[in-house]
């Protein structure tokens, strides 16, 4: 199968999936009031890959088949190679303004690297590189659409997994069988999954090696989204159905979060990665970086993101004429700063790419480091200085119907701008407040926040890991010369 038509993504997820939203089981998540529109967002992705001016902007031939493949599923051998692969992922960002973390390609790169790494989940038993690779080439050839999971529910953090009033809250093997591995418990974070092909759940989370209680968390898989005794428990929907007018983004870009819970369902020997080898697991967390790759998507996503956030925040300065004041000056640049600062992130690991482990080519991971540990102060400040440059004037939108009705006269009075009329103005409004205020702009900006892991540790990491060989050796030589002289 080639790349598929947003047609046929549709009609992939009429497969009887178990989603449940706000109480009551979704039939059909393409036609649900609340999903049917960020369905349809995903469709028009897919369709991108059809239009004539991104084919061979977007695919690359299958080793396998021959037919044209997404590049996301590329194992990027040359910087041409990872300069291609951005190429595609710049026009899927854009086309969703950088507002979805969770395109497609997010979790087909981590597959792939995955892939690039199959060696090291085979070094106890070849079948598990070999499902790796198999894998890969599985969702690659049927343009699939993945969920991943692999965080444990909150329930109680103070206590190991195997110290939790129910040892299977995680994902815990129960039994094995001639077929495959029976689990129990719950995964999360599951963003995508009602609108998702498969769930890819590696272990990415160290195991307590003297622990035997803790073997039976030591499982790594992937399985349909539709596989018997898989639910997957939403959050509220963003999308409350509400002219795109009145909230322009949660109205087509909500990729939801679920919880993933696992009745003793079945995974199949074949999608098995690793299993029952605590010393394994904790050796490929360490060493599978798959950020290494996924981090060029994340760049890509942020770029679009903040160039529109910045056309937002150019356009309230323009809008209510407080362009002449220096700090709204400062804070314009400041978001231009934060915009230019991920571009150089990305060059600069993209320039500095060499092989690592395995299949081909890795960019260079000290620039996606200091991103990951930078970006979520950064972009938590850039959704402070929208509220502050709209001010008041994000409690005080009239809706569509409001413009439309008895007061419109009034409203096109007190609601004009410097440079705009009312309606255009109160649209730019809405648009900042649904990017900052609404549930779906927290959810925005906690994402961003906490989606590639907590900032504390992530630093921590960092503190202990660093290469700090340099610049001791330019204090030493420093001390040496002063003691010289």
């Amino acid at each position: 199968m080639a790349v598929r038509t947003g047609e046929e993504f549709l009609e992939g997820l009429r497969d009887g999936r178990e989603v449940w939203l706000e109480g009551e089981r979704v039939d059909d998540v393409t036609t649900h009031r609340k999903t049917a529109r960020m369905a349809a967002t995903l469709a028009g992705i897919y369709d991108l890959q059809h239009r004539t001016e991104n084919h061979d902007r977007m695919t690359f031939k299958s080793p396998t088949s021959g037919e044209p493949v997404a590049l996301s599923y590329l194992v990027p051998e040359t910087q041409e190679d990872l300069i291609r692969r951005r190429g595609a992922m710049e026009i899927v960002a854009q086309s969703c303004h950088g507002m979805l973390g969770r395109t497609p390609d997010y979790v087909n790169i981590q597959v792939t690297a995955s892939r690039q790494l199959a060696h090291l989940y085979g070094l106890k038993d070849q079948r598990h590189a070999d499902n790796l690779r198999n894998y890969h080439e599985y969702v690659r050839e049927r343009d699939l659409c993945l969920t991943h999971a692999f965080g444990h529910p909150q329930v109680n953090r103070s206590l190991t997994l195997a110290e939790l009033p129910d040892e299977y809250t995680a994902v815990g093997v129960v039994d094995r069988t001639s077929e495959g591995v029976i689990v129990r418990g719950a995964k999360l974070l599951a963003t995508l999954a009602p609108f998702s092909d498969e769930i890819f759940a590696p272990v990415y989370r160290p195991l307590r090696s003297d622990m035997e209680e803790d073997r039976k968390y030591c499982i790594g898989f992937a399985v349909p989204v539709a596989t018997p005794g898989l639910k997957f428990i939403c959050r509220p929907s963003h999308d409350m159905g509400r002219p795109l007018a009145d909230y322009p983004l949660s109205g087509q870009f909500d990729e939801m979060d679920a919880l993933a819970i696992f009745d003793d369902v079945l995974i199949p020997w074949e999608r098995v990665f690793i299993y029952d080898d605590i010393e394994l697991a904790n050796m490929t967390v360490q060493k599978v970086t798959l950020w290494r790759q996924y981090m060029q998507q994340v760049s890509v996503k942020n770029i679009a993101k903040l160039e529109f956030i910045l056309g937002i925040v150019h356009g309230i300065t323009e809008s209510i004429g407080i362009g002449v004041y220096a700090h709204v000056q400062e804070k314009n640049a400041e978001v231009i700063d934060t915009l230019e600062t991920v571009r150089a992130y990305m060059r600069a690991a993209e320039a500095d790419a060499a092989p690592y482990e395995g299949e081909g080519l890795w960019p260079a991971p000290e620039p996606w480091i200091a991103m990951r540990n930078w970006y979520p102060d950064a972009y938590s400040r850039v959704a402070a200085i929208v509220e502050q440059l709209a001010a008041g004037g994000l409690m005080l939108t009239p809706t569509e119907e409001d413009m439309s009705g008895p007061l419109a006269g009034e409203i096109a009075k007190y609601y004009q701008g410097a440079s705009i009329d009312a309606r255009e103005k109160v649209r730019l409004f809405r648009l900042a407040w649904d990017l900052i205020g609404t549930q779906f702009g927290s959810r925005q900006t906690l994402y961003e926040r906490f989606f590639n892991g907590d900032v504390v540790q992530l630093r921590q990491r960092r503190y202990a890991t660093y290469d700090y060989s340099r610049a001791d050796a330019s204090l030493e030589l420093f001390m040496s010369e002063l003691e010289g002289g």
